[in-house]
């Protein structure tokens, strides 16, 4: 049976670490300087650009209602692996911080709300799931719903 000789294994070791963290650690730069193509979906200049208004209601079954009016842009369950530069996607619904949701629809139920504040914020994806740009950055917009301890 054959021994390892493991004293050559650890200087590799270190120095594919060390290789490795200048990769994770080093920023990543564009030529264009523009937002990173992976991340973002700029959309074309010649488009009109979404706007998003959103309300928030309480149902009967006391389940929280979030309406999304979007305008120029269009809801649609279609996923693709690379989107054209179009207002047509889905929104990503995020409840203090934590992402809950995709909506493809513009009327998502949030479900029951515990008592207090809560930071509701909507991020306009394409069809390839990235955020979308316009001339002001991140298409996003957000409210805060004041949910009522019970009498």
């Amino acid at each position: 049976m054959r021994q390892l000789n493991l004293s050559k294994i650890g200087p590799i070791a270190i120095v594919a670490g060390f290789l490795g963290s200048l990769a994770i650690g080093a920023p990543s730069y564009n030529a264009q300087n523009t937002a990173p193509r992976s991340v973002f979906l700029t959309l074309s200049t010649d488009l009109p650009e979404p706007e998003i208004e959103m309300t928030a209601s309480q149902d009967a079954s006391g389940h929280w209602q979030l309406r999304l009016d979007v305008s120029a842009f269009q809801f649609t369950t279609l996923c693709v692996s690379d989107a054209e530069a179009t207002p047509i996607g889905h929104a990503h619904i995020i409840r203090d911080g934590i992402k809950i949701a995709s909506a493809y629809h513009p009327i998502v139920d949030l479900g029951r709300l515990a008592p207090g504040r809560h930071r509701i914020s909507v991020v306009l994806r394409g069809q390839d799931h990235r955020a979308l740009l316009g001339q002001g950055g991140l298409l996003q917009k957000q409210i805060i719903i004041a949910v009522p301890k019970p009498i």
